[in-house]
């Protein structure tokens, strides 16, 4: 009776897995690939065997008439392990390599869907407890290795590097996992097992490549770095990998003449390895020996005259140095040599920089056609036609752009063009369009729709579309302020209040909502101290403050000044805004200022700034000027 049962368990689970791996849909499977694959040693993910076709894997699977015995207990109930199921050191609070004994038979399979199924549910405790026990099993490496990454993820690096331990020193033979002891005790900063287990790697292979070891490991405390260093120095070898260890260790310890033999020896072994160029760059820019560095790099681009990134570094330094015309010359070459779609596309940027857009047309046209960066190549496409005047084909570019970073501004171009035209409804479209595609940025489509309404002086429709942009948002506070400033001089003084409040009960330490709250409080009452304080506050942030914004600054200011205006105190408003003026040439600073000089009766000044405003606005003089009969116009 027991052993019927014991098969109807294994025929149900059987038939389980051949539906599951028959009708699972891609997103499913996802979920179940690091189970499959210990499991099913032929499985390989959808995502990895989209081209492949199905084998028939049966002529590799011995036949076995003798059913596998699982534990039973006499009921179905789901699998749970308990101490018994487990050694005993996977409970402790350190796993040490001596402690463990090996669990004989091959992982249970029920086993192994309770901890896939614990994993899935967030219970990784109970996942990693099972996966654990399982992995010192017989043949059990992939169940080892999917622990581990468990452990590596939700451990910490001494508790992976215990349970590591443990396992390689039951399975002497499995060499990766000398690796990954290896790279957990860098981690873990046990470097003295770190170097153990790196000199027996080295004497099964002195030229192993141990660049994955070394990954991401590297201690940021100097104390750290050095212990790590002396720990190598107890490796007798030449081994590459380990002189770039040393080699990086001693650069960031500001030891650069010492590192440098060090990467040197390395380039002795692989001259043409770029990680092992990269550091010996690295090192001789922190040394500051520039032109060291650019014989070095000039003589390993004759050596690899295909490797992109040997060019994009002198191209970057020539860039940051303003060095475009340089640069320019240097990405045609490196275009030429390489082929490289990076290259390429800095090429046309550098291109339109400095005025070569037919060039750069040139350049960006062949990237529509590569999907990577056909997105990217539209949009400054779009930007090198509009600078040669052919709106036509900028907009066809700027109307392709998919890029969720550019396709904002690219859209915004396309309704500027509409616009230009005076075709309306096609501008509205391209905003409708753009929200439908690209929900991120509808509250944007939205506000351009508003301004648009503005601009034809349909303050309702305006009002319309904001309303029902903040319903489908209400917790947008940018949007809501945007709304604000749109039609605010549409509003009435209750609904400005209102509005200021839900804004500053979303974000009651934004700067834009203090300013704006104090604005409109020093309109109702021009001797509101708190107001002013205000005021006063935000137009003294200092220019390293995370919150200035020179735009808010200079808005705080003029809130202050039309303040002083109020009250007539004209040389408030000169010391205000003249510096910011000059500086910024801000049509409200600049009639500010007028009305103060005028004020003054400084008429000299007066029609300085007031052709200076005519020219860099185009005001007309008749209708903008202001009177002495009237300072609260313009």
């Amino acid at each position: 009776m027991h052993a019927k049962k014991t098969n109807k368990k294994r025929l149900a689970l059987f038939l389980c897995f051949t539906l599951l791996m028959s009708h699972m849909h891609s997103a499913q499977a996802g979920v179940f690939d690091p189970l499959l694959k210990i499991i099913l040693p032929f499985y390989k993910s959808e995502e990895n065997n989209k081209h492949s076709t199905t084998q028939d894997t049966h002529s590799d699977i011995a036949e076995d008439d003798e059913p596998v015995q699982l534990a039973d207990d006499g009921n179905d109930e789901y699998y749970e392990p308990n101490a018994a199921d487990l050694p005993s050191v996977l409970f402790d609070d350190t796993l040490l390599a001596d402690d463990s004994e090996p669990m004989l038979g091959a992982p249970d399979l029920y086993a192994l869907l309770s901890a896939e199924f614990s994993a899935d549910r967030g219970d990784v405790e109970t996942a990693l407890a099972i996966y654990k026990a399982e992995s010192f099993k017989e043949n059990a490496t992939a169940v080892f290795e999917r622990a581990l990454s468990l452990s590596i993820e939700y451990d910490t690096p001494a508790e992976s590097l215990a349970f590591a331990t443990a396992w390689q020193a039951k399975n002497p033979d499995h060499t990766p996992a000398w690796f990954y002891v290896t790279h957990l005790a860098l981690k873990a900063r046990d470097y003295n097992q770190a170097v153990q287990m790196l000199a027996m790697i080295l004497e099964y292979d002195s030229k192993a490549d141990l660049s994955l070891i070394f990954g991401s490991i590297f201690p940021n405390n100097p104390a750290d770095q050095r212990e790590l260093f002396y720990a190598l120095q107890n490796i007798d070898s030449i081994n590459a990998s380990v002189a770039v260890l040393r080699a990086g260790l001693l650069m960031r310890l500001d030891e650069y003449d010492a590192s440098l033999l060090y990467i040197n020896d390395a380039l002795k072994a692989e001259p043409k390895n770029l990680a092992f160029i990269n550091l010996k760059l690295d090192i001789l820019s922190a040394a500051n020996r520039m032109d060291e560095l650019w014989k070095f790099l000039h003589a390993k681009r004759r050596l690899l005259p295909k490797e992109t990134s040997l060019y994009l570094y002198e191209i970057r330094h020539l860039i940051n140095m303003g060095n475009l015309k340089d640069a320019w010359q240097l990405l045609l070459t490196a275009h030429k040599n390489t082929q490289d779609p990076d290259v390429i596309l800095l090429s046309g940027l550098v291109g339109i920089d400095i005025g070569e857009y037919q060039k750069a047309v040139e350049l960006l046209t062949p990237l529509t056609k590569n999907t990577d960066f056909a997105s990217q190549a539209h949009y400054y496409l779009g930007i090198a036609n509009e600078r040669l005047g052919d709106l036509a084909r900028a907009r066809y570019h700027y109307e392709r752009v998919k890029n969720d970073d550019f396709v904002l501004d690219a859209r915004t171009k396309v309704v500027g063009f509409y616009l230009l035209d005076n075709n309306v409804s096609a501008a509205m479209s391209t905003l409708v369009r753009l929200r439908d595609e690209y929900e991120i940025y509808a509250a944007d489509s939205y506000i351009l729709q508003a301004e648009i309404h503005l601009r034809q002086g349909d303050i309702q429709s305006a009002r319309d579309i904001l309303m029902t942009a903040n319903r489908q948002y209400p917790d947008d506070d940018r949007l809501l302020f945007t709304s604000y400033q749109l039609l605010e001089n549409d509003l009435d003084d209750t609904e400005k209040r209102l509005i200021i409040n839900h804004l500053l009960s979303l974000d009651e330490h934004n700067p834009n909502y203090q300013l704006a709250s104090a604005k409109l409080a020093l309109i109702q009452n021009p001797n509101d101290e708190q107001a002013l304080a205000t005021a006063q506050s935000i137009s003294t942030i200092r220019a390293d403050d995370p919150l200035y914004d020179k735009d808010l600054q200079l808005e705080a200011l003029i809130v202050l000044s039309e303040n002083a205006l109020v009250k007539g105190d004209y040389k408030t408003i000169i010391n205000l805004l003249q510096a910011p003026y000059e500086v910024s040439l801000d049509l409200d600073a600049g009639i500010l200022l007028l009305r103060a000089y005028q004020g003054l009766g400084d008429d000299d000044t007066v029609q300085r700034l007031l052709t200076e405003l005519q020219n860099k606005y185009d005001l007309n003089q008749d209708s903008e000027a202001p009177t002495s009969t009237d300072t609260q116009s313009y």
